[in-house]
């Protein structure tokens, strides 16, 4: 399956203009927390995430109004050839930790974004699986994240390493509730 196939007619974007209050006015019309920047000629030239607006620009006081999106985007962007095989971007999805990335066509030109979501829906499912335990591992790594002061550093491990997903903590207890998770129907008032 080429990754083309997974993609919409219309990506939503972002132009080196725009300023990052357009930028989450466009996220939040769009219900989504990743945008490609792209160039006049639309070729891309990094993506700004929800995260980038909160970290890189709102906690270090800047004025979304005044500021363009390009000055928090990350760069270079993780892009994939539209016409390439779906498992070269979950090689990529995988190699660099990524749930989301470019699809652009031959000359750099934005085609698409392809998202981890539409790998598991659309990927064989050993493969969906490798790739969805390598970007979560990624995400969620910390400094320590767990790891015991003799064990390495979680951040210097590329992937989730074979048989440690078993040791992982898996609980039904929730910090929000106390360590108690009800799993019954809440209604709220309307």
């Amino acid at each position: 399956m080429k990754c083309s196939e997974l993609t919409g007619t219309k990506p939503e974007m972002l132009t080196d203009k725009d300023t990052i209050a357009h930028a989450a006015k466009v996220m939040a019309d769009a219900s989504v927390g990743f945008l490609p920047v792209c160039d006049a000629g639309r070729k891309v030239i990094g993506v700004v995430t929800d995260r980038d607006i909160v970290v890189r620009a709102l906690a270090k006081g800047l004025d979304p109004a005044k500021t363009s999106a390009a000055m928090i985007m990350s760069v270079p962007p993780i892009t994939c050839l539209a016409d390439a095989e779906l498992q070269m971007a979950e090689d990529l999805m995988t190699d660099e930790g990524k749930a989301r990335i470019v699809l652009t066509h031959a000359n750099g030109t934005l085609c698409g974004i392809i998202s981890i979501g539409d790998v598991i829906a659309n990927a064989p499912s050993r493969e969906a699986v490798h790739t969805l335990k390598a970007v979560l591992w990624q995400e969620a790594r910390g400094p320590r994240a767990g790891a015991a002061t003799d064990q390495p550093l979680l951040k210097d491990l590329p992937v989730v390493p074979r048989g440690l997903e078993a040791d992982l903590p898996h609980t039904s207890e929730s910090v929000f509730s106390g360590g108690h998770r009800d799993t019954g129907i809440k209604e709220f008032p309307s």
